[in-house]
């Protein structure tokens, strides 16, 4: 008898359980959204605002902040999100407050391609990203790039170029001219840099480095107008 009661009240305090678990998922489901908070990941609020995610997510369904949350697709809401140029990737969720939380990451910006007709940035992927009115950023500025082929050709470039914090920093200019020869722009001095054509770039860099080094504090450096590097073991200064 005692056993039969051990497994009534077993039965009991599991349906009592199972009651009070879909009541509470019942009321989570029906509970209505409370607000919305946008957190960038990668950085602060640069090229894009809050409120420019806020209005991205607030407007992408109707009178969004009164639904319930189990009529809330958040796998929409974050396509609709990623589709801003300005926007690397976007996780959003529903905290169990009934605040809407999205989690921003930012493209991030590396250079700045400027043609007769458009101007926009390239990212760290190879990506176009539009300007910002909130933001302008500090990379080199390129010109004489036309067309998604010399885009990709100039992205490598960069890359490699970024790949050693000396050039990221004193290379504030790239030029592509029409023989598809690359001329660089300095920060520091009052030179520009041929490298021809962007092949065999890593040593290009090495040799520039050592010509630095050497003449950096010299009469050499400071007269110079072009540092040509397009020939193999050689840098010419004119």
């Amino acid at each position: 008898m005692k056993t039969w009661l051990l497994y009534i009240n077993a039965f009991l305090l599991l349906a009592v359980v199972g009651f009070l678990f879909g009541f509470s998922q019942q009321q989570n489901k029906q509970q209505k959204l409370t607000d919305v908070e946008v957190i960038f990941k990668n950085n602060k609020a640069v090229f894009l605002t809050e409120s420019m995610v806020n209005k991205l997510l607030i407007h992408s369904e109707e009178n969004l902040l009164n639904k319930a949350k189990s009529k809330i697709n958040l796998y929409e809401l974050e396509q609709k999100v990623r589709k801003n140029k300005m926007i690397e990737n976007a996780e959003v969720f529903i905290a169990p407050n009934g605040q809407l939380q999205a989690y921003i990451t930012q493209r991030v910006p590396i250079a700045r391609i400027m043609s007769t007709t458009d101007s926009y940035y390239i990212d760290r992927i190879g990506l176009t990203m539009p300007l910002s009115p909130n933001h302008s950023a500090r990379v080199p500025l390129v010109t004489g790039i036309h067309g998604k082929e010399m885009k990709d050709e100039c992205f490598k470039l960069i890359q490699k170029l970024r790949t050693d914090d000396f050039f990221k920093k004193q290379i504030i200019g790239i030029h592509r001219k029409s023989n598809g020869e690359y001329q660089l722009n300095t920060r520091i001095g009052k030179h520009k840099i041929l490298i021809g054509k962007p092949v065999r770039i890593e040593n290009k860099m090495r040799k520039l480095k050592v010509f630095y080094k050497k003449e950096w504090e010299s009469e050499t450096l400071k007269n110079c107008q072009l540092i040509n590097l397009k020939y193999n073991y050689q840098v010419i200064c004119s």
